[in-house]
C-alpha cells in the first residue's frame, strides 16, 4: 500500500503477539491467508523458489463495485480483517486503486522457533495506491501492534541489514525481526523499475 500523494512511502507494520501466534513481532506489510487454489489461479502457478511479476487486471477498493473484481475483494477483505473498520471503506473514506503485481513461492519456517514446521507458501503481492484515507491506515490493530508509513528506501535498507528497529526504533530488539516472503515480495516489487504505478 502506497499513498497516491507520496508513492515513496509504504505501509509497514509489526505483527502483534495477540493476533499472530505463528509470526509475532515480525515486521510485515499487511498480509492475509487465502485459499491456495485461489492464489494459484490468480498467479498462474508459481514453482518453489520462483518470483514472477504479474500484469493482472486492475481494481479499486472503497468504491462502489470494488468487490466485483478479485483483487478489490481480496484487498477489502485484508483491510477489514486486519486494519480498519469496514465502514471506512463502505463510506469511501478510505479508497484507491489496486492490482496483483507479484507472485513468489518459498519455504517459510517458524520465526518463533517453537515449531519445526516448514510451510510451503505462495505469496501474492497487491500494489494498492491509496487515494484517500491514508491517515486512517496508520495506527494499530488486533493484528498489528504498530502500523506506519515508511520510506521505501528505509524498508529496503532494513531488509538488507535484517534490522526491523531501523523502521520501528521503539520496538523491543529481542522481539522484532524483519524476514519472510511478505517483506521480501514487497522489497522486490518496490525495487523493480516502474512497478509502483497503476
Amino acid at each position: 500500500m502506497v499513498p497516491a500523494t507520496d508513492p515513496e512511502m509504504v505501509l509497514v507494520g509489526v505483527r502483534s503477539t495477540e493476533g499472530n501466534a505463528r509470526h509475532p513481532g515480525v515486521v510485515s506489510v499487511p498480509t492475509m491467508r487465502v485459499p491456495l487454489r485461489w492464489a494459484t489461479q490468480q498467479s498462474g502457478g508459481v514453482a518453489d523458489g520462483e518470483t514472477r511479476q504479474l500484469k493482472a487486471s486492475k481494481g479499486t477498493f472503497g468504491r462502489p463495485g470494488s468487490s466485483s473484481t478479485e483483487v478489490g475483494y481480496a484487498l477489502e477483505a485484508l483491510l477489514t480483517k486486519k486494519i480498519v473498520d469496514g465502514t471506512l471503506l463502505d463510506k469511501g473514506d478510505v479508497h484507491g486503486r489496486c492490482a496483483f503485481r507479484l507472485a513468489m513461492r518459498g519455504q517459510v519456517d517458524d520465526p518463533t522457533g517453537t515449531e519445526d514446521e516448514i510451510e510451503d507458501t505462495l505469496m501474492l503481492t497487491i500494489l494498492a495506491i491509496c487515494d484517500s484515507g491514508v491517515d486512517a491506515l496508520r495506527s494499530q490493530s488486533h493484528s498489528y501492534s504498530q502500523l506506519e508509513w515508511v520510506r521505501s528506501s528505509d524498508l529496503l535498507k532494513a531488509w538488507r541489514q535484517r534490522d526491523g528497529q531501523l523502521l520501528f526504533p521503539e520496538s523491543n530488539p529481542l522481539e522484532v525481526c524483519i524476514r519472510g516472503l511478505c517483506i521480501e515480495s514487497a522489497v522486490r516489487l518496490l525495487g523493480a523499475a516502474g512497478t509502483v504505478s497503476l
